[in-house]
């Protein structure tokens, strides 16, 4: 791990430690630099699903589970 030297605004700095529940500065840090870089795979991923880059069917017919026919029955 590399250790950096930043300026950063004191109050939000103390948000960040509300937010995550940390005690320290450095923690504060990673924490909202994890959550940032999760949250923007998170985005990248939904937004290839719904442009329909990804596309899920072959994977949903292939592990698709059949009910019983009797229960079918008595659902319908």
């Amino acid at each position: 791990m590399a250790r950096t030297m930043i300026d950063l605004d004191d109050e939000m700095v103390e948000q960040a430690k509300a937010i995550y529940g940390t005690k320290t500065k450095a923690a504060a840090v990673r924490a909202a630099v994890e959550d940032a870089v999760k949250r923007h795979l998170r985005q990248q991923f939904f937004d290839a699903v719904k442009s329909g880059e990804l596309d899920f069917s072959e994977i949903i017919e292939k592990t698709r589970v059949d009910r019983p026919t009797e229960e079918r029955k008595s659902t319908a």
